[in-house]
């Protein structure tokens, strides 16, 4: 039987470039402990008041005021602090086992006597600690190694909080009381993070998210809240604070390896002979450069791994496009190299995803009084698709060539100085800059039209505004409509 076919070639030209100035949200990176300090009801005027990072030595000092209140502002995230009251005539008063959140003071009332030393364990004040934004889910370090994750992805955080749910139809968007994915607000070390430009699902600027988990101190979750310094987002705030070093060296690594050899090839009378693998590895280091003074953290991840697609045609496929024979694929190909001398690269059976994340972090105690910290961040991260492949009517198939591979680039850097001035004045200085690279690359070059191939002449309907639609199985080989010319880059200056 001689087969007839109908082509329809079609090109779309897109191109983006743009520059985005983002305005300038303050996420909180540090903490606070804020107290009353008396003895007896009364009110202990400059009181000192010593606050202790324990791993690191980092040591701010302050007093109390005519009202017994002290504030100690710009500390680390995490713990444990130390913090001693010292006051004329008084017992010295210890509360250790301080352990602070981003943005939420650590409320510390004291009471001391001259007859004897007090010491408090900071854990039994948990019910005081300071009062929220709203909603919020705050994930400590330990609360972090204990999330279960398969893929190592930071969604898996993001769910332990009540009102967030994952849309698994969408990859595996992160929806915050029900607000759609693209209106969330993601950062980093106080630089946002987000998807500027509304392409990826979740708001995050890369498909498996910027950072490594073990590169993470605390992780946050907002919902709406009212807080000045959140904004540029509708659904929610996803805050990450990457872990600082110490003075002691810490470290971790992991390795997970599978491929098709693990799992099943039999799908009721079916066989499917399916080929992938998958391999995750990395590590982070942490410790002191200098003692009490410089400190350091870095990590790296690596996952490479293949996708079997669930739609094609043959054994390597879970489900078969119906309408199609290898004899038609095979003389598709053939009549595409004949006349129009191009390769339709044949069909793709597994596709390939790989990402790359590196951060680093350097803190410094400048002094008493000051603290900077430098952080950089790169992730690259490639993945490839499959298009025009339906398993619905009208059936559809498409060729290798008519797929892409998506390449996203993330380099970006953050200064911060926390500044303690006097007892009731401190500022946060930061500065971030962030440069995003999105491009999408054909398989089939892009100097050749999309090409539309029907099957069964005899469902093609010709319609007089030159629309024509075809009723049977299709073939599509040649870059997709949408790649032809397809680049975004983005700059984001911030300075807060």
């Amino acid at each position: 039987m001689q087969l007839k076919y109908f082509l329809a070639a079609s090109v779309a030209s897109v191109s983006l470039a743009c520059g985005v100035a983002s305005p300038a949200y303050a996420q909180e990176t540090s903490s606070a402990v804020r107290g009353t300090v008396e003895s007896g009801g009364v009110p202990v005027a400059n009181a000192s008041v010593t606050v202790v990072h324990e791993p690191s030595g980092t040591t701010l000092a302050t007093t109390t005021d005519a009202n017994g209140n002290f504030a100690a502002n710009g500390l680390r995230i995490g713990g444990p602090f130390t913090v001693t009251i010292e006051a004329d005539g008084f017992q010295t008063a210890t509360v250790n086992e301080v352990y602070l959140q981003a943005g939420q003071p650590f409320r510390l009332p004291v009471s001391i006597e001259a007859q004897q030393q007090i010491v408090v364990t900071g854990s039994s004040l948990g019910p005081i600690v300071g009062l929220g934004d709203g909603p919020t889910t705050a994930l400590s370090r330990a609360d972090i190694e204990g999330a279960a994750s398969i893929s190592r992805d930071i969604r898996d955080l993001a769910r332990r909080d009540p009102l967030v749910t994952m849309d698994l139809t969408n990859g595996r968007t992160i929806e915050i009381a029900g607000n759609n994915g693209r209106l969330n607000r993601f950062s980093v070390d106080g630089m946002q993070m987000s998807d500027d430009f509304g392409l990826n699902n979740g708001g995050l600027p890369t498909n498996r998210g910027p950072v490594p988990t073990d590169a993470i101190e605390q992780f946050t979750v907002k919902v709406a809240p009212y807080d000045i310094a959140e904004g540029d987002m509708q659904g929610g705030a996803i805050n990450v604070v990457l872990r600082s070093g110490s003075n002691s060296f810490h470290g971790g690594g992991f390795y997970s390896y599978t491929d098709d050899r693990l799992t099943g090839d039999q799908s009721r009378a079916t066989t499917v002979n399916l080929d992938f693998d998958s391999k995750q590895y990395g590590g982070w280091l942490s410790g002191p450069i200098i003692q009490d003074k410089v400190f350091f953290m870095v990590a790296y991840e690596r996952t490479k791994e293949g996708q079997p697609l669930e739609a094609g045609f043959g054994s390597g496929f879970a489900n078969q496009v119906p309408g199609l024979s290898q004899a038609v694929i095979d003389q598709v190909t053939s009549i595409a190299q004949s006349r129009y001398g191009y390769d339709t690269q044949g069909l793709i059976a597994t596709t390939q995803e790989e990402d790359e994340k590196i951060v680093g972090k350097l803190d410094v105690n400048l002094s008493e009084t000051q603290r900077a910290s430098l952080t950089y961040i790169r992730n690259v991260g490639t993945n490839q698709f499959q298009q025009n492949t339906f398993l619905t009517q009208p059936f559809a198939l498409g060729y290798q060539s008519n797929g892409y591979e998506l390449r996203e680039e993330v380099n970006s850097g953050t200064f911060e100085l926390n500044s303690t001035w006097s007892d009731v004045f401190s500022t946060t200085t930061r500065v971030s800059y962030r440069d995003y690279n999105r491009d999408q690359t054909p398989f089939g070059g892009r100097n050749f039209p999309q090409m539309e191939i029907c099957t069964d002449p005899t469902s093609i309907n010709f319609q007089s505004n030159t629309a024509t639609s075809c009723g049977g199985t299709r073939l599509f080989f040649g870059p997709d409509v949408s790649r032809h010319s397809n680049d975004l880059n983005t700059d984001n200056l911030s300075i807060d």
